[in-house]
C-alpha cells in the first residue's frame, strides 16, 4: 500500500499556491509533485506521473478549473478539490465529482480535514485493487452460483442473491439493498451487471441493479420493490417488459 500521494497545485495567485505549498508539508501522506499558475501547464505533469490529487483555483484566466477538469479523462481523473474564492461555483464544482469545494482564505484544520476525506478515499480504493487481485473477492464473483462477497471498509460481507433487492452506484461506490440492511462496497455497476446472473437480476437504470425476483410492480418510471421504488429509464424499460411478458 502507497504511504504517501502525490498532489499539484494550479492557482494563478502567487500567494495562494504559497499557502497550499505550506500546507501541504504539514502532511506527511503528502508530495507535492509541482505548482503551476495555469491548468494548461500542469497537463504533461499529469499525463507522465501518478497525480493522485489536484487542488485547482477555478476562475484562472486561459482556462477555468472547471473546464480543465472536465477535458480530463474520468478513467484516470485524479481527485479534485477546489480551492477559490467564489461560492458560487459550489455546484458546478461538484458536477464534475470533486471531493471537496474550499472557500479561500482556507484554514488549515479545514484545508486538513478535505485532505484526511481524500487520503481515505484513495486508501479505500487501493484495499478494492488489492482485493479484486486476490481468490477472496475474484472466485466468488465469477464462479459462485448463489451469493458474492462484498468486501467494505472494515469487514467482508457475504451476502446471498436471494437478499439482494437492488443495487445502486454512486461514483466509485455501489450499495446493495436488502431487507433489513444496507451493505456498501466498492464495485462498479458494470462489472457487476457482468458478472451476476442476468436471469435474476437486470440493469434497469445507469444508478440500478434490480432483482428481477423482487419487482412487485411497474408503474410508468418507476419499479416498486419491497418498500421501495426507484427509477427505470426509457432505454432500459422496453428489455425490463419484454423479460415480464416472457
Amino acid at each position: 500500500m502507497k504511504d504517501k500521494y502525490n498532489c499539484i497545485v494550479i492557482d494563478d495567485e502567487f500567494l495562494a499556491r504559497k499557502l497550499l505549498r505550506e500546507y501541504i508539508s504539514k502532511v506527511p501522506q503528502l508530495t507535492l509533485s509541482g505548482t503551476f499558475d495555469g491548468p494548461v501547464e500542469a497537463i504533461d505533469l499529469i499525463a507522465e506521473e501518478n497525480i493522485d490529487i489536484i487542488f485547482t483555483d477555478i476562475e484562472m484566466a486561459e482556462l477555468s478549473g472547471i473546464d480543465f477538469i472536465k477535458n480530463l479523462s474520468p478513467a484516470s481523473r485524479p481527485l479534485i478539490i477546489f480551492v477559490t474564492a467564489y461560492p458560487q461555483y459550489a455546484v458546478q464544482g461538484f458536477e464534475v465529482d470533486a471531493i471537496e469545494y474550499l472557500l479561500k482564505p482556507v484554514t488549515f484544520p479545514r484545508f486538513f480535514k478535505a485532505v484526511n476525506k481524500a487520503i481515505n478515499i484513495l486508501n479505500t480504493r487501493q484495499k478494492a485493487e488489492i482485493a479484486e487481485n486476490t481468490e477472496l473477492t475474484t472466485k466468488p464473483l465469477t464462479n459462485a452460483k448463489n451469493y458474492l462477497i462484498v468486501k467494505t471498509d472494515r469487514k467482508i460481507v457475504k451476502l446471498l442473491y436471494d437478499e439482494i433487492y437492488f443495487i445502486e452506484g454512486a461514483m466509485e461506490y455501489v450499495t446493495f439493498q436488502t431487507e433489513g440492511k444496507k451493505v456498501m462496497g466498492l464495485y462498479s455497476l458494470k462489472k457487476l451487471e457482468e458478472e451476476l446472473p442476468p436471469d435474476r437480476f437486470m440493469r434497469i437504470h445507469k444508478s440500478y441493479i434490480a432483482a428481477l425476483d423482487k419487482i412487485e410492480e411497474i408503474d410508468g418510471n418507476q419499479v416498486k420493490i419491497g418498500n421501495w421504488k426507484i427509477v427505470v429509464s426509457k432505454a432500459m424499460k422496453p428489455k425490463l417488459l419484454q423479460y415480464f411478458e416472457k
